[in-house]
């Protein structure tokens, strides 16, 4: 049950980011890149430590290559480290957002990385209390 919802959430999760990603760039720009710029880029790092490809995901051959296990428990399940890694990308590229908000990308990047850390706290609180 666990993992299941753990995919429908990173589906989820997935298809939304890409879709705000898409309509941002649609919209005409005529901001600078700069620092701002840097938002975007690391939210799309998260996005991509965390994406499934078929029966790959980026972040746990990374994790693996660390010698860390992806999972909490054997046979991928229980809590899926892989969200704390792409953490990492989500919570600098919120801040250079907030920082940078007139550049281009700062925006997208600061939406879609609080839109990740919010669903993964609300994955986490729910590993927790089941």
């Amino acid at each position: 049950m666990e993992h299941s919802f753990s995919s429908i959430l990173t589906y989820s999760i997935q298809t939304i980011a890409i879709l705000l990603i898409i309509f941002k760039l649609l919209k005409k720009n005529e901001k600078k890149i700069g620092w701002g710029t840097l938002s975007l880029v690391l939210a799309l790092l998260g996005m991509a430590v965390s994406f499934e490809f078929g029966n790959y995901i980026f972040g746990d051959q990374l994790l693996s290559l660390l010698g860390l296990p992806a999972w909490s428990n054997v046979n991928n399940t229980g809590f899926h480290y892989t969200l704390f890694l792409s953490s990492i990308f989500f919570t600098p590229s919120l801040i250079i957002g907030y920082k940078n908000p007139s550049e281009f990308g700062a925006l997208i990047g600061k939406r879609v990385s609080s839109i990740y850390l919010f669903l993964m706290i609300i994955s986490l609180l729910f590993f927790i209390t089941s």
